[in-house]
């Protein structure tokens, strides 16, 4: 049976370079893949860089896994310096955004990017795909706003998270779907603003009863302890992934390191147990493991594992920003 599928890819694809990252004639777009990266996506990007007269390239990267998530090839990393747009579309290879060298280019505002990494066909074509992306933005950066400034975190769900954190100086980061300007970064589908903490200031309970990045949705939350920043011990929750939680800090340095704070602010994602919807969806909260460059940390690991939490209630300073899921910050 034909696939009639590459049609919404295309028009996606065309939506994002064209609008939402505003390519231009002679730009350079690197397109970042590895083996098992969905064609159809690739190409529609290819196409659509074409469309906007500019050129692409699509390198593919080995599979790394999640250990070792965040290392490019060597070649691929000075690819990056020519590049004016970035393309991250690894599926097995992790989230490609938190490459060092990456970081270092968006800092310098040398180019722009996208991470369409860990994410299906519908993911990039449906659900969070096809929100009002200039909304999206718009709210972001209203959190932004309101999050500037603040230091204290103070999150609690259903579940049983009760955590607290000192969040670091920098500037709010939004990733709300549009990138139009050098060292801007987005995700597609899009709709969060992060922020990391200071190193050693979360302490508390994190409950975690949606998806987490490789391990899926857990049978029953999964309650970690932290202290210091950092998980202290694994308590309890889905068997299976409490052990791989287990192995993955006895082996891989500094993955027990807490990273970002995310809030999802977009209305159209699903609740379909992919973690890479669910997070950016509106009200959600997400805590990352691992690797915290990106967020100013100086942790370079080679993981970064978000992980949701549903219908949480967030304080800055005491401040309400989302209460049970609502953000009513915004005026919900």
């Amino acid at each position: 049976m034909e696939d009639n599928r590459i049609i919404e890819c295309m028009e996606r694809a065309d939506y994002l370079l064209s609008n939402l990252m505003a390519v231009k004639p002679g730009e350079e777009v690197l397109i970042a893949i590895d083996p098992e990266t969905d064609m159809r996506m690739a190409n529609a990007i290819a196409a659509a860089a074409l469309k906007c007269g500019a050129e692409y390239n699509i390198s593919m990267m080995p599979i790394r896994g999640k250990d070792k998530a965040t290392i490019f090839p060597k070649t691929l990393e000075k690819a990056m310096e020519e590049c004016d747009v970035f393309v991250g579309m690894t599926t097995a290879s992790g989230a490609a955004i938190y490459n060092n060298r990456l970081k270092e280019l968006i800092n310098e505002k040398k180019l722009r990017e996208v991470s369409i990494c860990l994410r299906s066909i519908d993911n990039f074509t449906r659900g969070g795909a096809l929100a009002d992306y200039e909304r999206v933005h718009a709210d972001g950066e209203r959190l932004q706003a309101i999050w500037r400034g603040h230091k204290k975190a103070h999150i609690t769900t259903p579940a049983g998270t009760d955590l607290y954190m000192e969040m670091n100086d920098m500037e709010p980061i939004i990733e709300c779907g549009i990138a139009r300007n050098p060292g801007d970064a987005m995700a597609w589908s899009d709709g969060e603003v992060s922020l990391g903490p200071v190193i050693g200031t979360t302490h508390g309970k994190l409950v975690i009863d949606g998806p987490i990045c490789y391990y899926g949705c857990p049978a029953t939350p999964v309650e970690l302890r932290v202290e210091g920043g950092r998980i202290v011990e694994v308590v309890g929750g889905d068997a299976k992934i409490c052990r791989e939680i287990r192995r993955q800090i006895s082996e891989v340095q500094d993955s027990d390191n807490i990273a970002e704070i995310g809030i999802g602010l977009n209305p159209a994602c699903l609740f379909n147990g992919d973690f890479e919807e669910e997070k950016k969806a509106r009200g959600t909260c997400h805590i990352a493991m691992g690797n915290g460059f990106y967020y100013g940390q100086p942790a370079r690991s080679t993981v970064h594992i978000d992980m949701v939490q549903y219908n949480p209630t967030i304080t800055f300073d005491d401040v309400p920003i989302v209460k049970d899921g609502r953000m009513v910050c915004l005026g919900e």
